[in-house]
């Protein structure tokens, strides 16, 4: 018995049949992967932006009717405008017992696509030069290439404006703050928090009512 082998033609087809099948599941492997990278980088600028809104939100909740020392006339609790916001809140945590209070002055800005937080202990006339030389200005980056769309300061009526404090509310915070954002990844992100207070407006209950 005569065996018959491939003939070139064969070989040819059969080779080709192979480089159409591997490029086709190279491509779905090429695929697969850039679609994870896309999820996988789409979760990280998820991630930075929920850490960033978190911050400025606990920031804003644990808001306290304190003078700034960026005032001074010292009859602002909460200094805001379109791009930054001064506030001086409580509850800093002290695992170390170091020499200084529980209150932090706080600097939310927003400047060339960059967020940022500055802070530091409110200097007092009582143990000045202590917490001058206990405290320093630190800095933080929240997040970058974010765009700022609006920032909000709503009062006790509910009408919000472009900047803070308004006309004879001294050390008066807003009821809430509303913040319209662009980030990576994600567009108009808009969130609107209250302040301590709120329970006020909650209630249908108003100042001197």
């Amino acid at each position: 018995m005569t065996q018959r082998g491939f003939t070139l033609l064969e070989m040819l087809i059969a080779i080709a049949l192979f480089s159409l099948l591997g490029m086709a599941c190279y491509q779905l492997l090429e695929r697969t992967q850039r679609s994870e990278q896309s999820i996988s980088r789409h979760e990280l600028q998820l991630r930075q932006l929920q850490r960033a809104l978190g911050i400025f939100e606990r920031d804003l909740l644990q808001a306290i009717a304190i003078p700034l020392s960026q005032d001074p006339d010292r009859t602002s609790a909460l200094i805001g405008t379109a791009s930054e916001l001064y506030l001086v809140r409580s509850g800093w945590s002290n695992p170390l017992n170091q020499p200084r209070s529980d209150l932090l002055e706080v600097h939310h800005y927003w400047q060339d696509g960059i967020w940022r937080r500055d802070y530091q202990s409110p200097p007092t006339e009582a143990g000045k030069a202590l917490e001058q030389q206990t405290s320093s200005r630190l800095s933080q980056t929240l997040l970058s290439e974010v765009t700022v769309k609006q920032l909000r300061y709503i009062d006790f009526a509910g009408q919000p404006h472009a900047t803070w404090p308004i006309q004879g509310t001294p050390l008066s915070l807003p009821i809430a703050i509303e913040l319209v954002v662009n980030a990576p990844g994600f567009s108009d992100i808009r969130r609107v928090i209250l302040l301590p207070g709120q329970q006020l407006l909650q209630s249908g209950a108003m100042p001197g009512a």
